[in-house]
């Protein structure tokens, strides 16, 4: 049994600081790719000026993705795995919560700069980098707004037909991205007007919902 124990307790000595140096490697990478997208955009980022910054060898980069399209558009999505998703209470609280975070991250040059230099190249190659984008940036941050959105219709906020996940996510991301990038800082003003434009759209669409039930030709709110 001792012995057991003792062989045990050698694997995981063995096993325990790989996982934390493999976190660590590819935090390294991922920061790297984001400043290197940044700086010089997609067509200008090199999998080697990766690599170098991040102090690792680029058969490092190649393992973990083949190309440095699918390794920025990895860098960019990941740092959005940082945006706390837990109940807030109201899917006005939900959605404060979720667009600060999500101020925060862009208006970091790196991150901020990286994502415009990713919509830049995806308006550039719509089959290629937008198709990335759209499978893995744009999902993601596409399942955060929808994780508000169905917390909502469970508590009984909002209809399931008054959700259009995806123009809210568009809203919201494109409201907060061109603020942080074109016109100034999403602060707390920022912030709440929109929570009260979305809002006052919802409880509009509510409005109407309900006086089209009555009457079914109603087509516009008065």
């Amino acid at each position: 049994m001792i012995g057991g124990m003792t062989s045990s307790a050698t694997a995981g000595a063995s096993r325990g600081p790989g996982r934390p140096r493999e976190e660590t490697t590819e935090q390294a990478i991922t920061l790297a790719a984001r400043q290197v997208l940044a700086e010089k955009g997609l067509s200008r980022m090199s999998m080697e000026t990766v690599a170098a910054r991040a102090g690792v060898a680029k058969s490092t980069l190649y393992r973990r993705w083949p190309s440095k399209v699918e390794l920025a558009v990895h860098a960019v999505a990941v740092s959005f795995d940082t945006v706390d998703t837990t109940d807030k209470g109201s899917l006005a609280a939900d959605m404060r919560s979720g667009i600060e975070q999500a101020a925060r991250l862009l208006r970091d040059p790196s991150t901020g700069g990286a994502y415009a230099a990713l919509l830049a190249e995806s308006a550039r190659d719509p089959d290629g980098v937008g198709a990335a984008v759209r499978a893995s940036l744009s999902t993601k941050l596409r399942a955060l707004v929808a994780t508000s959105v169905e917390r909502a219709i469970a508590r009984g906020e909002i209809r399931p037909e008054m959700a259009d996940v995806d123009l809210l996510a568009d809203v919201v991301v494109g409201a907060v991205l061109h603020r942080s990038l074109a016109t100034g800082e999403p602060d707390a003003v920022f912030v709440d007007g929109l929570i009260e434009l979305l809002a006052d759209v919802a409880y509009a669409r509510l409005l109407l919902a309900k006086r089209q039930t009555r009457n079914p030709l109603t087509t516009e709110p008065t």
